[in-house]
C-alpha cells in the first residue's frame, strides 16, 4: 500500500526504449517529493505520435529489466492490458480510483508534451485527480500555448514541497539535471549497430540486441 503521507507518482509514456533520462528522472522526482516509489506506465497505442517501433510487450519487458533491481520503480501494464488508444485521463482516474481521494497522486511528464497539453483528451480534467509535475527540458524550443497558459495560472505552484499535504490540483515546473540521452537517438545508434553503452542498462540494450529491436 501507498503511505498517504507520501503518494504515488506515475510516469507515462511510449519508453520507445527506457533508458537513464527516465530512470534519473524518475528518482530525482521521488527525492524532490519525499516519494517511496514511481510507477512507469507504458502506453498501448500513444494517441498523439507515430506507433512505437517495438511492441507494447517489448517495451513492458524492457521497463521491467531497467527496474528489477530497484523497489522504488515500479512497472504498471494497465495501458497495455487495457489495449486501445492509451488516454492518460482514463489512466489517472483508475489510479485515484485504486488510492482513494486523500492520497496525493502526481503524474510525471516533460515540458514537451506540456507544451501540447491541449492536444490530450479531457486535459483540463486531469488535475482533478492528480498533480502535473512537468520536467523542464533546457533547451525546449516549443512554446506553451496561450489556452495551457491561461488554464495553468491559477494551479502552479513554485515549490514542491508545497503540494505533498493535497492530493491534487496543482501543476510544478521543476528543473532537474537532465541526462543527454533520447530514446530517438538510441533508436538511431542501434540501427547503425552502435551500442547505446552509458545511455541506457547493459542488459535492456542486450534485450534490444537478442530480439533485433530498431535494427
Amino acid at each position: 500500500m501507498t503511505n498517504p503521507e507520501t503518494g504515488l507518482a506515475v510516469f507515462g509514456g511510449t519508453f520507445d526504449p527506457v533508458h537513464f533520462g527516465h530512470l534519473k528522472s524518475a528518482s530525482a522526482v521521488m527525492d524532490l517529493l519525499g516519494l517511496s516509489r514511481v510507477k512507469f506506465v507504458p502506453s498501448f497505442v500513444p494517441p498523439h505520435r507515430i506507433n512505437p517501433s517495438s511492441t507494447p510487450g517489448q517495451r513492458l519487458s524492457m521497463l521491467r529489466i531497467a527496474t528489477c533491481a530497484d523497489d522504488t520503480m515500479q512497472v504498471d501494464d494497465r495501458e497495455v492490458s487495457r489495449q486501445g488508444v492509451s488516454y492518460t485521463a482514463d489512466t489517472l482516474v483508475s489510479f485515484r480510483s485504486e488510492l482513494g481521494a486523500a492520497v496525493p497522486l502526481y503524474f510525471i511528464l516533460g515540458i514537451d508534451s506540456y507544451c501540447t497539453l491541449n492536444e490530450w483528451d479531457r486535459w483540463r480534467d486531469l488535475t482533478d485527480v492528480a498533480h502535473l509535475v512537468v520536467l523542464d527540458r533546457p533547451g525546449c524550443s516549443q512554446e506553451i500555448p496561450d489556452e495551457v497558459l491561461d488554464w495553468s495560472r491559477s494551479r502552479l505552484v513554485d515549490d514542491p514541497k508545497d503540494i505533498r499535504h493535497l492530493p491534487c490540483g496543482t501543476i510544478c515546473l521543476v528543473s532537474l539535471v537532465q541526462v543527454e540521452v533520447t530514446a530517438t537517438e538510441i533508436r538511431e545508434m542501434l540501427k547503425i549497430g552502435t551500442r547505446p553503452t552509458g545511455k541506457m542498462p547493459e542488459k535492456v540494450i542486450d534485450f534490444a540486441l537478442e530480439h533485433g529491436l530498431y535494427c
